[in-house]
């Protein structure tokens, strides 16, 4: 639209020119469609910046005549047709990232001839290094915990969609921040992301990264990596014997913390956009439930998910509501007193066609879980994935939660929705070590030992390689950010990191008709120490729900 009014503009000043009686024949003048597909070269549509990052342009113009030299004369601008700045007036310029935020260029070209102005938008987005990308923990020789860091960056390049080249967004790995953090404490366990209120405007921070280890849990502002929190200073009435939390769920209305004595610690948030605006009560939460397990999380907005789900010492499944909102047009982000925030949903009594086998008093063990919801999915009921042993075999099972009441109540239960399972072949299971899911794909990805497979569960088949990557060291972790778009020209990223020390990100090409699949490596590099965790870190939490890239 914006270019549309920038042309209409255009054309109105051109027959200006013309009812001026110009001495050029409008055969002559230099033309809009020319420009759109030739006009400028050497410039991308969009770039990301580090801030304090320069980039120089330099655009190859080439009008539809004159091409070779062209009487032209050339602006650049900064923002929108409304509010544009004038940065130079030369053909060459180097933009300087002082700011976070997504920005627009404007390169205008003049065939002075005619005075037709032709132009060109370059969107700049302007991040924090450690904003978006993969986070490493690893525990060093003396079992300090680590934190590094992969960068990366969005970046358009030319592909071919439909027969047609189109200009694209791709993400690209610029290189590793190493152990970011000093003295971050000892005995690493896991990597929590947790984030503000996602569609809250104008605030740079929108996420914090949650450290479990041996020495205490603590809190990582998301931009510059620093601690903000710690979470045995944030009780109210003293913090409980035996605290040693190993796992947690966050979120902007509360957070919940699993410690190895299996019982869970609560803290009710009250402001949105403030991570740390409410405390902890020395008191067990869920009146002293035994809890085994938290499974994986992402909120959303006021329209995003409610339901936190856990499975008790009895490997029952159960629910947490997290139903707190802000209201609407309130900039204080003030969670609104009226919500049920901890309180508890038993599971209802299950038919034989919901499997009560897999969510009550189930026998084996869970080794896998991964949140399973497909784009758009802080809108759906939680959908998970999970892989349970059992009896030396292995089965997936996905399904979806829910209340069983929209407006929650105390003493409402919680529903299943869905449930499909199935036994995963022997032959990518044996020597199992972990797994990823790639829930907008449908794909579930395991590793054992030191190999790769790509198992399509609906369809029940392993995938077929051409060639496999080979891995010297045994895998000890698996992480992957997914993407979904309209043209599916993007596929997820998967990193791998290995016992040695190495990472590895790939990009998963597949052909479910043909039942192959490729590992296109886009990075690779050793020196992370012994990793204990790999995540994909999307700074924003809107991202885990969204076929965004960046």
């Amino acid at each position: 639209m914006k270019k549309i009014l920038i042309y209409i503009f255009i054309l109105l000043f051109t027959v200006g020119c013309l009812d001026d009686k110009s001495n050029y024949d409008y055969k002559d003048l230099n033309d809009f469609a020319n420009w759109d597909k030739n006009g400028v070269n050497n410039v991308k549509n969009s770039y990301t910046l580090y801030p304090d990052e320069e980039i120089r342009f330099e655009p190859k113009v080439r009008f539809s005549i004159d091409t070779l030299n062209p009487d032209a004369s050339y602006a650049w601008y900064l923002g929108e047709e409304e509010k544009m700045t004038l940065l130079s007036d030369q053909l060459n310029y180097t933009y300087r990232a002082e700011q976070l935020g997504d920005f627009v260029l404007l390169f205008c070209a003049t065939d002075n001839k005619s005075g037709v102005t032709f132009s060109k938008e370059i969107e700049v987005t302007v991040v924090a290094p450690w904003k978006n990308g993969w986070m490493i923990l690893s525990r060093s020789a003396g079992n300090e915990s680590q934190l590094s860091l992969i960068l990366s960056k969005k970046q358009s390049k030319t592909m071919v969609v439909d027969g047609k080249e189109q200009s694209k967004d791709t993400v690209v790995y610029v290189g590793e921040a190493m152990n970011v953090v000093p003295a971050l404490g000892q005995g690493p366990r896991k990597l929590v992301e947790n984030f503000i209120y996602p569609t809250a405007s104008g605030i740079a921070v929108e996420d914090e990264v949650m450290v479990l280890q041996e020495s205490g849990a603590v809190e990582l502002d998301g931009n510059d990596l620093i601690p903000v929190g710690y979470a045995k200073n944030e009780f109210f009435d003293g913090v409980p014997d035996n605290f040693d939390p190993v796992d947690a769920v966050l979120s902007y209305g509360g957070k919940w913390l699993l410690s190895a004595d299996n019982y869970i610690y609560q803290a009710n948030l009250s402001v949105a956009i403030d991570l740390h605006s409410g405390f902890y009560l020395k008191d067990p939460s869920l009146n002293g439930k035994k809890v085994k397990a938290l499974l994986p999380y992402f909120k959303g907005d006021n329209y995003g998910n409610f339901l936190i789900v856990g499975i008790d010492e009895n490997n029952t499944y159960f629910g947490i509501m997290d139903d707190g909102e802000c209201a609407r047009d309130d900039n204080s982000y003030t969670i609104l007193p009226a919500n049920y925030i901890g309180s508890y949903l038993e599971l209802v009594n299950l038919s034989q066609d919901e499997h009560p086998f897999l969510f009550k008093n189930v026998e084996g063990e869970f080794v896998f879980h991964a949140w399973a919801n497909s784009a758009g999915g802080h809108y759906a009921p939680p959908a998970y994935f999970s892989i349970l042993r059992q009896n030396g075999n292995y089965y997936w099972h996905r399904y979806e939660l829910n209340r069983a009441n929209y407006s929650y109540k105390p003493g409402h239960k919680m529903i299943v929705e869905s449930s499909e399972y199935g036994e995963l072949p022997a032959s990518i299971m044996n020597d199992y070590r972990c797994a990823a899911l790639l829930p907008w794909q449908e794909l579930l990805v395991v590793a054992s030992g030191n190999k790769l497979n790509i198992y399509n569960y609906w369809d029940k088949f392993i995938f077929n390689f051409a060639s496999l990557p080979v891995f010297n060291s045994e895998i000890v972790g698996l992480a992957v950010k997914d993407y979904d778009t309209y043209y599916k020209t993007l596929n997820a990223h998967l990193a791998v990191a290995l016992k040695s020390g190495e990472v590895y990100v790939f990009e998963v090409k597949y052909d479910n008709a043909e039942q192959t699949a490729e590992f296109v490596e886009l990075y690779h590099k050793d020196g992370f120490g012994e990793i204990v965790d790999i995540e994909y870190k999307f700074g924003n939490g809107s991202r885990p729900g969204s076929g965004g890239l960046y």
